[in-house]
């Protein structure tokens, strides 16, 4: 090889300082890309949450011009039954679900006592407890359906049940420590310390199906107690001024479009819960008698007495009772005219007194569906009461 060529290879080389300075000029365009990727990739997530709520908030309308009223938010049942259908599963068949909803064969009203040979409409108990002896009743339950689900949030798509890590129910070990973190442990399970009374053998572990979004509830955070004078089962009956709240869905409610007088659009229907806070499923309740506790009715809806990504969870009073969300920066919400808003976490948010102190009477002043009177209350806590009577500015959230 002649010097010529030589010298045209040493001038076609690179010297090592210069691959190491194309190295780092590609590591920097890597790292200025790869958060426009990501970035690219949540808006997408959010795009499609957000088309989600619109859809539920669409079937709910759907459902409401067939019935003439919204659907239930759970129903209640007796005291010795632990779990009913709520609001989600009475839109299946207005989502595109109908051969799910044909296997439930969900009743709009608790049907006593519980049955686990009942033909026709029947209970989600009834459905548990006939799992016992057929497995395959509770692959409709355990159905992941996409429209229930945000795709920012990591919940598998099965809710699970998983106290001390060892993947299983420890229900002996229930303490419901508060946390501010996420250790990765789900202190939340489908059923009750007694070892799963209706389920039967084979539902002791039973995990429902993964949703993202719950029904408002409104401001109240108060239980469904028997009504005064009950006998009993299978005649208990719930105390339905106790049970009733003052949102859009909440035991046996049965919502019009008229009962939303401050304004469809100004009133929350559907609201975002993420793993942190314990997402919820689109199935129903667990134990609604107990309407407070974050193993009961919150499996299906929220209240706004917790603030919007309340920054604790699992404990009583904490976020597990409201609404939260996986996007930075607050949550989206469908109001009650089918539209979907991103709501800031930081949104005005204040409360009155504490609405567990409700009484039963419909004459008390401290009734559960009571005035605001001279109680000041935030913009959050209006945007959730569907009849407080107070106008609320656009650019109040």
């Amino acid at each position: 090889m002649g010097s010529r060529s030589r010298l045209l290879l040493r001038l076609r080389a690179f010297t090592l300082v210069e691959l190491l300075v194309v190295i780092a000029i590609i590591g920097i365009l890597v790292a200025l890309l790869l958060p426009a990727v990501q970035a690219a990739r949540e808006a997408a997530r959010r795009a499609k949450c957000q088309s989600n709520m619109h859809n539920l908030a669409l079937a709910a309308l759907n459902y409401e011009s067939a019935k003439k009223r919204l659907p239930v938010g759970f129903l209640a049942t007796g005291p010795t039954t632990i779990e009913s259908w709520g609001w989600g599963v009475y839109l299946l068949p207005y989502l595109e679900e109908q051969s799910v909803y044909d296997q439930l064969r969900p009743a709009e009203t608790f049907i006593q006592p519980m049955d686990a040979a009942r033909k026709g409409q029947r209970n989600l108990a009834d459905v548990l407890a006939a799992s016992g002896t057929n497995a395959q009743e509770l692959v409709p339950l355990q159905t992941s359906i996409s429209v229930f689900r945000c795709p920012s949030d990591s919940t598998p798509e099965l809710v699970p049940c998983d106290q001390n890590g060892s993947g299983k129910c420890d229900i002996a070990a229930l303490a419901y420590p508060g946390k501010s973190t996420d250790d990765g442990l789900w202190w939340r399970s489908f059923r009750d310390g007694d070892g799963y009374k209706a389920g039967g053998a084979n539902a002791k572990d039973f995990l429902p199906s993964t949703s993202n979004y719950v029904g408002n509830k409104g401001t109240i955070d108060a239980g469904c107690p028997t009504a005064p004078g009950s006998p009993g089962p299978p005649n208990w009956l719930p105390d339905e001024v106790k049970c009733a709240g003052n949102g859009i869905f909440f035991a046996n409610s049965k919502v019009t479009l008229r009962q939303i007088s401050d304004g469809t659009g100004k009133t929350f229907m559907i609201g975002e819960r993420d793993r942190f806070c314990n997402a919820g499923t689109w199935i129903g309740a667990r134990f609604p008698l107990g309407g407070d506790q974050m193993h009961s009715s919150l499996w299906t809806v929220a209240h706004t007495a917790i603030e919007l990504n309340f920054p604790n969870t699992q404990a009583y009073e904490t976020c597990n009772e409201g609404f939260s969300s996986a996007h930075k920066g607050g949550g989206y919400f469908a109001f009650s005219d089918g539209s979907v808003r991103f709501i800031k976490d930081d949104i005005n948010s204040s409360l009155g007194p504490n609405n567990k102190a409700c009484t039963a009477s419909k004459t008390d002043t401290n009734r559960c569906r009571s005035s605001f009177g001279t109680s000041i209350i935030g913009v959050y806590q209006r945007l959730s009461w569907r009849d407080d009577g107070e106008q609320i500015d656009d650019t109040g959230y």
